[in-house]
């Protein structure tokens, strides 16, 4: 693995209220150097707190007024997306995303650098992924929709671009989930169906918590309005439905 040690990593780490130091410490504890950390931050006040205390070496903070009018997922883009206009992307090798709730163990990036995919990780809260691959595909920035990851890597996959999960996972310092309110899942549930989810997959969500009954009502309400789908849910579609028949699981989920 000596030549993982040249690699230029970007950290990206999205937050509103939360306090994102822990994260961070995990950052500079990696076995593979990240080289630049960019935290974007939507509280004017933990922005000042933070940027005021910032001991760290190449780590910035930049604050990013929210639009609270818009879905979770999309203001998380936004941030992100400002946040990476300040740099010269092509000068880097990785993008990896980290929310601010999250730990990741010191081996996190060597480990999972191993299975050389061009995303590793199958949720927002920790994705690893190729800078060139994010360029060719997403133009150096995140698709400002609902569900941003699933978006990234539903799209990747249509296209033909290895996404796997993590081979050493993070560590979620909350139970997932646990802040969102009822309009973060009815938000799900159409983002479900401009993504391309079949019916049977999205019913099935109500197992892992009732509060996805929203999910499965936005979901239909998107079919009611007859939102336009993204431009590769037929494929999305497509192979939910064949995996479904073959007795498979669904391909990725769109739990944060």
């Amino acid at each position: 693995m000596g030549f993982v040690l040249k690699l230029k990593i970007l950290a990206v780490i999205p937050t509103l209220n939360d306090d994102p130091t822990e994260t961070i410490r995990s950052l500079k504890s990696q076995t593979i150097k990240v080289s630049r950390i960019l935290v974007a931050v939507g509280s004017k006040d933990l922005y000042q707190k933070l940027a005021l205390n910032n001991d760290y070496e190449n780590v910035e903070y930049v604050y990013v007024k929210p639009n609270f009018k818009d879905p979770l997922g999309r203001r998380i883009a936004t941030a992100l997306n400002y946040v990476l206009s300040m740099v010269k992307l092509e000068d880097y090798d990785y993008l990896l995303r980290v929310d601010a709730d999250t730990v990741l163990p010191k081996h996190f990036i060597e480990e999972n650098l191993k299975v050389n995919a061009d995303c590793v990780g199958k949720a927002g809260y920790a994705m690893l992924l190729k800078m060139n691959c994010f360029l060719r595909v997403f133009k150096g920035r995140f698709a400002e929709v609902g569900a941003e990851d699933s978006y990234i890597g539903l799209k990747l996959l249509s296209k033909g671009y290895s996404v796997l999960p993590w081979t050493l996972p993070p560590k979620v310092k909350r139970r997932s989930g646990a802040h969102h309110t009822w309009r973060y899942y009815f938000t799900r549930g159409m983002e479900m169906y401009k993504l391309g989810y079949e019916p049977v997959h999205v019913a099935e969500v109500i197992r892992h918590d009732i509060r996805n009954v929203f999910t499965i009502l936005g979901y239909f309400v998107a079919i009611v309005k007859g939102l336009k789908h993204y431009d590769f849910a037929d494929w999305v579609f497509r192979t939910q439905l064949k995996r479904l028949l073959y007795g498979k699981h669904a391909i990725l989920s769109t739990r944060k």
